[in-house]
């Protein structure tokens, strides 16, 4: 009978090993780590997530859970708990609703835009808001992402309530009308609809879009095997400047900062922990937390991602980005979302300010693309690397200290430009220098 179970257990590996892995079973296995599973993870067969002391989250097609009993592994089936709390949730079309209704409220500040569609055709929102929304100003670029995870519901919910919030306040709120009227912010409430609309982490084709980026030994703008909604944001990425970020999950409570994909320690590992540590400060859940300590962790030493849009948007395109883990259950009642506001609305608000705290150039004249080298002089020496930049400004989120920024430019400018960050002096035009 073992040998029976052996070898049903190496024909499923086999199987699920045929193709990327689509989504069809949503289990948790209980009071264990990964490494039970060691040979699934290494063929490439199944998708592991919020990896905890209860246990983790595992991902893949048909026949996972009868390999699972086969192992003597305790698991459940993840999708039934969360039909029983959908009933109050907005459709796809009533979040497209709300925010129709935000910008109507506040059209100066507020654009709302789709940059593509979904497998079924929904339209995949993000909501411009500046001062000047009509025009693509010199100002630093924000971004949040959420529901990339179809089933991770909250996320979604705070960003469109924080949308209107800000439509709602600006010009009265002073901290809100300050932030508006010096940067760039662009929301996407969800990036996966076709997941949420179905209740599914994966989107339409069973595919998980945080496993569809390209990785760091990749192209990071080839589109070729990747799903429709990740192609819409890496051509709408490649039309913008953003230098920070923060996609939006659930399933846990917790900031993960950078590197997912490789142990190594990311280039800013000190400011982006800093940056994490003071959004969870903020949100009480994340500070006590007792299984993340100071309610962050690195990628990597929580789990092994690739593929995700964490690593993809720093490599690639500058953008700092992290990932938010908004709540322990994906599909909370609905009842609860105005406690998640109130816990994390004071944390999304400190993130979006960060994006000041670097410094960058701009030029004179239009249509420059060029390279700027980022070398800290003080308080320590330290070789950033070359950033390409193509919209005749160029903008960096940094920790405080004296660089020189080495310009090289389509018109042949060859430039050094000693600048400062100082985070009790960052100009609120984001501390552009300007090159002639």
């Amino acid at each position: 009978m073992r040998n029976i179970l052996i070898a049903s257990s190496l024909l499923l590996i086999s199987t699920l090993s045929l193709a990327s892995v689509k989504i069809e079973e949503e289990l948790y296995v209980l009071g264990q780590k990964p490494e039970v599973v060691k040979d699934l993870i290494t063929a490439g067969s199944v998708e592991i997530d919020h990896v905890t002391s209860q246990g983790f989250e595992i991902y893949g097609r048909k026949g996972l859970s009868s390999y699972l009993n086969s192992r003597g592994l305790d698991h459940f089936d993840m999708k039934p708990i969360t039909k029983s709390v959908l009933a109050d949730y907005p459709s796809h079309a009533q979040i497209t609703s709300k925010l129709k209704a935000a910008e109507a409220k506040n059209p100066k500040i507020m654009k709302l835009f789709s940059i593509g569609k979904s497998v079924t055709g929904k339209e995949l929102w993000v909501m411009k808001i500046s001062d000047n929304v009509e025009v693509d100003e010199v100002e630093p670029e924000f971004k949040y992402i959420s529901s990339m995870h179809g089933d991770e519901i909250t996320g979604r919910e705070l960003t469109v309530t924080l949308i209107e919030e800000i439509a709602s306040k600006y010009g009265s709120d002073a901290e809100i009308t300050d932030l508006v009227n010096n940067s760039e912010i662009y929301i996407m409430p969800s990036m996966n609809p076709d997941g949420s609309e179905r209740k599914q982490r994966a989107n339409a084709n069973g595919t998980d879009l945080n496993r569809n980026f390209p990785e760091l030994s990749e192209n990071g703008t080839d589109l070729n095997g990747r799903e429709i909604e990740n192609q819409f944001v890496i051509k709408y990425q490649k039309t913008r400047q953003f230098s920070l970020s923060a996609n939006f999950h659930g399933g846990t409570i917790v900031v993960n900062y950078p590197w997912d994909s490789t142990y190594d320690r990311h280039p800013l590992d000190t400011f982006v922990k800093e940056l994490s540590l003071g959004y969870a400060e903020l949100n009480p859940d994340m500070r006590n937390s007792t299984e993340f300590a100071g309610g962050v962790t690195n990628g990597a030493d929580w789990y092994i991602v690739k593929g995700g849009m964490q690593d993809w948007s720093y490599f690639f395109f500058n953008d700092l980005q992290v990932t938010i883990e908004l709540s322990h259950t994906k599909w909370p009642s609905y009842s609860d979302i105005p406690g998640f506001y109130k816990n994390n609305r004071d944390s999304m608000i400190y993130f979006m300010k960060q994006v000041h705290h670097g410094a960058g150039i701009k030029f004179s004249k239009t249509g420059i693309s060029g390279t700027v080298g980022i070398k800290q002089v003080s308080p320590v020496a330290k070789d950033f690397g070359s950033f390409a930049f193509n919209s005749s400004e160029f903008y960096k989120v940094m920790p405080e200290g004296e660089y020189v920024f080495s310009v090289k430019t389509s018109n042949k400018t060859n430039k050094e430009i000693r600048v400062s960050v100082d985070k009790d002096k960052i100009a609120q035009n984001g501390n552009y220098t300007l090159v002639d």
